[in-house]
């Protein structure tokens, strides 16, 4: 432990574990970045209820430990109690009582919550009951959709009145933490960044020899959890649509297994079968992140057909592979795509996804200027912003 970093305890129940090695990586490497500024105590509550591991949808929580380790940090994994559907407001309090007790010999200078809620809830708590101030990183769903239930829209606004500092990962979700009423000047957007390393352009002849594709079809890829919210049904939809009109249909690669949100699996299975798109869509699974950026490579646009995003990170690593992207115009999404020559907007429907596929079929997108926009977003930028938070909610804590 070095004495001139500050000590943090961060809470958030995103991040990778032995069971989920790719769940909240990008919090991963967020923290990552700014470990090489402050001396990080990560906490990273699994949620619990009896019986709860007799469900295939929460089977894989029995997997993961008390402790381990992720990204060359150190992380605890204790449990909470935490019951769906009607009793989420609960969650903030059985959190709560969970990081005050795996905390309690610890000696920290600031608490990191990396959600409003439950996480900044429970923060606001720990941080009344050691004496310490804390921040909250908003990413999405805390901000843009928990306020519209009564009672955990409230739970929000008391999480983000009381932060010294609020971060978002995207400009219009710090405008809308201005308008559940934090102060203006307590706020920061920082964006996610990219590993460039890993997400780089692949010879597109390459990439289909590695992933056994014919170079000769046209690909696009939609990368996201099997649910409802990242609209794979709409791109299905879409190419059933050209089917129709007897126009070329490419072939689309979704990468992505179901979640604790759901899962949308079956019904996609049943609109394939519908529209006889079984040659034409590919459901592939989940794929490790050393592998995407071959899927990226051997497409001609990556395709993001979600109802609600905050920063996408799929959006970034797709143009550092030099691919384009056809996305909807949603929260965070417009701020990564902020010019034509990145990619195509549409709203989110079938026919406007549609008529973006055969535009593309006449654009041309420069793979240079793709990759050079990516590399303008990187973890150690976030890192080191994230950490300059720290020292400002420190010193006006």
């Amino acid at each position: 432990m070095d004495p001139l970093k500050p000590r943090v305890l961060v809470i958030t129940t995103m991040f990778p574990n032995p069971a989920l090695p790719n769940f909240g990586i990008f919090v991963a490497r967020r923290l990552r970045a700014a470990s090489e500024y402050a001396d990080l105590e990560i906490l990273s509550p699994v949620p619990w209820f009896p019986f709860g591991t007799c469900l295939k949808r929460y089977r894989h929580r029995k997997l993961i430990p008390l402790r381990s380790e992720a990204f060359g940090l150190k992380v605890q994994y204790p449990r909470f109690l935490s019951i769906p559907r009607y009793f989420k407001p609960f969650d903030a309090v059985f959190l709560a009582v969970s990081i005050w007790w795996a905390s309690r010999g610890s000696k920290f200078d600031l608490i990191d919550a990396q959600l409003a809620f439950p996480e900044g809830w429970a923060a606001r708590l720990l941080a009344m009951i050691r004496r310490v101030p804390f921040c909250i990183t908003v990413r999405g769903h805390d901000v843009n959709h928990l306020p519209e239930f009564p009672v955990r829209g409230q739970q929000v606004r008391y999480a983000l009145s009381g932060a010294t500092r609020v971060m978002s990962v995207a400009e219009a979700l710090r405008q809308c933490v201005v308008s559940l009423g934090c102060p203006e000047e307590r706020t920061e957007t920082i964006p996610n960044g990219v590993d460039m390393k890993t997400f780089r352009p692949i010879p597109r002849e390459v990439a289909c020899q590695i992933l056994k594709l014919e170079l000769a079809k046209r690909y696009l890829v939609s990368v996201g959890h099997l649910v409802e919210r990242k609209g794979h049904h709409i791109l299905i939809e879409s190419l059933a649509l050209l089917k129709q009109r007897q126009r070329p249909v490419p072939t689309l690669v979704i990468i992505g297994a179901a979640s604790e949100e759901g899962d949308y699996s079956q019904v996609l299975r049943e609109l394939i079968a519908k529209h006889g798109l079984e040659k034409e869509v590919l459901l592939v699974g989940e794929q490790p992140p050393e592998r995407l950026p071959f899927w990226y490579s051997a497409a001609d646009a990556l395709c993001l057909a979600s109802s609600k995003e905050g920063w996408a990170n799929v959006l970034l690593e797709s143009l550092a592979c030099g691919t384009p992207v056809i996305g909807t115009r949603v929260w965070g999404t417009p701020e990564v795509i902020c010019h034509e020559s990145l990619g195509i907007l549409v709203t989110r429907d079938a026919e406007s996804f549609a008529a973006a596929f055969e535009q593309l079929r006449q654009s041309s997108f420069l793979k240079d200027d793709l990759v050079r926009h990516a590399s303008e977003y990187s973890w150690e930028q976030a890192g080191r912003k994230l950490a300059a938070n720290y020292q400002l909610a420190i010193g006006t804590g």
